[in-house]
């Protein structure tokens, strides 16, 4: 629609560009319209065009584009045919002439309102840093790894950046983790998904990317007072809340990078969805811990 209007198709795209953030679910700041206005000149008069078309466009003098919301310019683009330039009062009132017609675009806009949370179908990007050293192993022989990585996810990767790669698709996230496993190191302050290997009395070892042991400390299992207060103690709790071979997402809190210790947090990673608004209990994890024991009954009795 925007390719075949006889318009300026920067500027619609600009409102298009907006009101699909709108409708994905996009938290933006204010809403941002553009318009272009021309100029033609007969007889040492000029008279200017707003929002002109391409016959205006080319027999007139200038094309100029100004983007912004409604009391601020964000962009502006300017193409002249004059020779020595656009007078600067003519460029002053095409200015105002902008803002005019941008403000009525920008009234049609506000009718529309943003949705309140992300859209599922909102296309997704995912970030992974990783030593510029180790992209070979994401790459592979002819790009056979990056390739596979695509077709199993239904993703798309973005190797341009040395050292970042981004992934975009709806499976983008899931995507991050393959990717993470390959080439990534574990990085305080970001999620990881792992896997219970060993339950102590003072908290439970993890898995963590390609076969990387991390510790989840029992402090920082939950802030549930309750389970704090299980009559067998801090192992009672580990097994309240865990179970071996359970599937969780944890955030990384700290990196020895002499010793390799890594410390992970439960509890850190449920702050911030309750951070973000979302109503949360820590049913995930429990059915994760019934699966797993679950499973282990199974593997149990097949033995």
């Amino acid at each position: 629609e925007v390719t075949s209007s006889n318009g300026s198709s920067s500027m619609a795209s600009v409102v298009a560009a907006c009101l699909a953030c709108q409708d994905a679910g996009v938290p933006i700041s204010a809403q941002v319209a553009g318009v272009s206005v021309g100029v033609v000149e007969r007889a040492g008069e000029y008279k200017l065009l707003t929002d002109i078309t391409g016959t205006e466009d080319h027999y007139g003098g200038m094309d100029f584009k100004v983007a912004g919301t409604k009391d601020e310019v964000t962009a502006v683009q300017l193409d002249v045919k004059y020779p020595s330039g656009v007078p600067v009062d003519v460029l002053c009132e095409a200015i105002g002439r902008a803002r005019d017609g941008r403000r009525q675009i920008l009234e049609e806009m506000g009718k529309v309102k943003t949705r309140p949370a992300i859209k599922e179908s909102a296309p997704q990007v995912q970030t992974v840093r990783y030593d510029p050293a180790r992209k070979k192993d994401l790459v592979g022989p002819g790009g056979a790894v990056m390739k596979q990585l695509e077709e199993a996810y239904g993703i798309s990767l973005d190797l341009s950046q040395e050292g970042q790669c981004l992934i975009y698709g709806a499976q983008a996230k899931a995507a991050r983790d393959a990717v993470n496993e390959l080439v990534g190191d574990v990085e305080i302050g970001e999620v990881y998904g792992g896997v219970v290997l060993e339950q102590r009395d003072f908290g439970v070892v993890i898995e963590i990317m390609r076969n990387k042991e991390a510790l989840l400390h029992v402090s920082e299992l939950t802030d549930d007072p309750d389970v704090l207060k299980h009559p067998e103690g801090n192992a009672g709790v580990v097994k309240s809340l865990t179970a071996l071979g359970q599937k969780i997402d944890l955030e990384c809190l700290d990196v020895d990078k002499v010793r390799g210790w890594v410390k992970m947090s439960r509890k850190a990673v449920v702050r911030k969805l309750l951070q973000e608004g979302e109503k949360y209990k820590d049913e995930e994890m429990e059915r994760a811990r019934a699966k797993a024991l679950e499973e282990y009954d199974q593997d149990a009795e097949s033995a």
